[in-house]
């Protein structure tokens, strides 16, 4: 049995406790049995909520010190190109999500756009709201990004997308990006 297993069979034992169940023969714990007393049923919920949010995590405890993304050549052949534009952070839950480590952060957007940039492929201009904002540039249009107007509770902004080829482009490119500070 598998550490994650295990939790998983601890919380659902917890989850019985807490309920007043007896998780071994599965009948219903006595009224003076002290595994039956409210505060000990408000431990077990707690403990449960806890397994919970580690079962979620992979199995991991905590999540204050993720490592640095980091994808071995091997993900990075499964990463899959999708035939419609994505937004720049639709590409980079893909590539987390195929690394499938819960410990690892997502792999910075920014990093993206500011290599983009410094690459000629978007720019920086001022919108009409007076806000920056990147946008392609003609090379960048050429590579597969385009724009979209989006609606937001703000307001609405100019959102960059990027298509099958930027998205080959960019993977082809992993390396570098990930190396830009």
């Amino acid at each position: 049995m598998t550490d994650l297993e295990i939790m998983q069979r601890a919380k659902m034992y917890m989850d019985q406790l807490a309920q007043g169940i007896d998780p071994i023969s599965g009948q219903e714990l006595s009224e003076d049995s002290a595994l039956n007393n409210v505060r000990l049923a408000r431990c077990f919920f707690y403990v449960s909520g806890i397994l919970n949010q580690v079962i979620a995590n992979g199995g991991y405890v905590g999540a204050a010190n993720k490592a640095e993304f980091a994808i071995t050549p091997e993900q990075l052949a499964l990463v899959e190109i999708s035939p419609y534009p994505l937004r720049i952070t639709e590409f980079t839950n893909n590539l987390l999500k195929e690394v499938k480590n819960p410990t690892m952060k997502k792999p910075s957007a920014v990093k993206f756009t500011n290599w983009l940039t410094a690459k000629g492929f978007l720019m920086k201009e001022q919108g009409p709201d007076g806000k920056n904002r990147r946008v392609p540039t003609a090379d960048g249009i050429r590579l597969g990004l385009s724009t979209q107007m989006r609606n937001s509770p703000d307001g609405e902004y100019l959102a960059v997308y990027y298509d099958s080829n930027a998205q080959r482009f960019l993977l082809d490119n992993l390396s570098a990006i990930l190396q830009e500070t």
